[in-house]
């Protein structure tokens, strides 16, 4: 799939390594020459567009790189711990324990190189991911990107292991993330939630109605509700997801 910065077959390739000072210099040696102006012009025009579709589209995968990045990083976190937990008393493998923990092992490697894969593509961020494929809450956490009767066998495997007294069960596929990213996530949500209400408050005085009144409302829930997120709770993209 390409994306509208997704850059095409490069033209005049050497002229694409000049800088400014150095094109301009070569374009006027070329009108000296003879070379008619409106192929020079032609050349000057497509190699500035070039340059800017290629600023925008490195701009695009270090964007769609950084979110992918938090969803890949609870869910590598998952998977370390899973496999610390695989490195004691495994040997058997007819223990439902270690059946339970390999089988959960397997679907988190598959997802991290799936989700991995589309972090180096650059052609989706997490949430037109999900939109395509019809994912659930627009892909925010990465166990959105696991099929629902995958979840439920593993999670019945882990139903079969016979509880320990005072042993912590494990549970699979939780939507926990790491605070720090549930800090950057929740203060660019704060930022754009703010500004979100900033427009719709000048909208409802220049434009009065009980529907803008109503969106001022439920934005200024939104903001409350940011403040009331647990710790390692995911955070979503815009104030919609919060209701």
């Amino acid at each position: 799939m390409e994306t509208e910065d997704t850059p095409k077959r490069i033209e005049y390739p050497s002229l694409m390594q000049l800088n400014k000072r150095e094109l301009a210099n070569h374009l006027s040696a070329l009108l000296r020459k003879g070379t008619p102006r409106l192929l020079v012009n032609r050349m000057r025009d497509v190699v500035l567009k070039q340059r800017e579709e290629l600023r925008r589209h490195k701009i695009h995968l270090t964007v769609t790189g950084k979110l992918w990045s938090e969803l890949i990083r609870p869910l590598q976190a998952e998977r370390k711990n899973v496999r610390a937990s695989l490195s004691y008393k495994t040997e058997d493998d007819t223990d439902p324990r270690a059946a339970a923990l390999l089988a959960y092992k397997e679907v988190l490697d598959t997802l991290l190189n799936r989700m991995d894969s589309l972090r180096q593509g650059g052609e989706y961020t997490p949430s037109t991911y999900a939109l395509a494929k019809n994912l659930p809450n627009h892909g925010l956490h990465w166990t959105d990107f696991c099929p629902v009767h995958i979840k439920l066998r593993v999670s019945d495997l882990f139903d079969a292991v016979p509880h320990k007294p005072k042993a912590k069960r494990k549970v699979p596929f939780e939507r926990i993330v790491q605070e720090d990213i549930h800090e950057q996530r929740k203060h660019r949500l704060r930022e754009r939630t703010t500004k979100a209400l900033l427009r719709a408050n000048q909208d409802s005085l220049l434009n009065p109605s009980d529907a803008a009144d109503a969106l001022v409302q439920r934005i200024k829930v939104a903001l409350s509700a940011i403040e009331k997120l647990d710790p390692n709770e995911p955070v979503p993209t815009t104030w919609h997801g919060l209701y």
